[in-house]
């Protein structure tokens, strides 16, 4: 047993680390991913800065603050909306059918491209919020909070990867695996990622209880703005693990079809 899975952890590695090449040696990939969160970040937060004198804010006396949560959570959704293209080009570049036919496991394959996701939307997640504490945002709950605020950006993306990955895996097609993960964009906005939930409509609060971007945001924005809230960190943990397991296990199931 451990033999095997050692193995898998060999493997997993190896091909995981050909992936994170892939990703960081093109400036163009993530500065593609954390230009609309910063664009954001920046005029939200002046455009905006007195909407927190609202009731609705819950005594919250910096907007910048309060949109930060919402914009790392943009950066690691971003970071993977599109990640399910990659295996699309590495079956119709053969690259696929070499790992095939490689004495490896097929969840290898599969671990290889995943895995490393979770170091990207992370790595994405903590330039935002480098980028707003350079503003002026405090973090209450200091270094070990901030930690805390990247990881769950890191678990956020790759809890989404599955959204891209399950229509890559489907269709093996780079055009409609790119559209169909676009359809999925207004969820983050129908999050609490610029106002609370008690500012919303009717019918939008109860979209946000079902949205588990919306988990994912609160638990940051406690450790930003509030402390340690392990009710929020739990229920963010919570949610991002049903809906990354569905996600991932459907995913799962495609790429046996795919892997045969």
């Amino acid at each position: 047993m451990n033999g095997a899975l050692g193995a898998f952890v060999y493997e997993t590695t190896w091909l995981g680390l050909r992936s994170l090449r892939r990703f960081f040696r093109v400036p163009a990939n993530w500065l593609g991913i954390v230009l609309f969160p910063v664009i954001q970040l920046l005029v939200f937060s002046q455009l905006y800065r007195d909407i927190v004198r609202l009731p609705g804010f819950g005594g919250e006396t910096s907007y910048l603050a309060y949109l930060t949560p919402g914009q790392v959570a943009f950066a690691a959704f971003f970071a993977t909306s599109w990640s399910g293209t990659n295996i699309v080009v590495d079956e119709h570049n053969g690259y696929l059918d070499k790992l095939r036919v490689a004495p490896i496991r097929r969840l290898s394959i599969l671990a290889g491209e995943l895995v490393p996701l979770f170091v990207e939307a992370a790595a994405m997640a903590a330039l935002i919020l480098v980028l707003a504490v350079l503003l002026g945002a405090p973090i209450a709950s200091g270094p070990a909070g901030a930690i805390g605020i990247i990881l769950l950006g890191g678990g956020l993306g790759l809890a989404w990867s599955g959204a891209s990955f399950l229509p890559a895996l489907l269709t093996r097609s780079e055009q409609a695996t790119g559209t169909l993960s676009l359809l999925f964009l207004p969820i983050a906005f129908l999050s609490t990622a610029f106002v609370p939930a008690g500012l919303m409509p009717e019918w939008l609060r109860v979209v946000n209880d079902w949205n588990p971007i919306t988990y994912a945001i609160e638990a940051m924005r406690t450790l930003m703005s509030v402390g340690w809230d392990w009710g929020a960190i739990g229920r963010a943990l919570v949610a991002l693990g049903i809906f990354g397991g569905v996600l991932q296990a459907a995913t799962l199931v495609a790429f046996r079809r795919l892997a045969g």
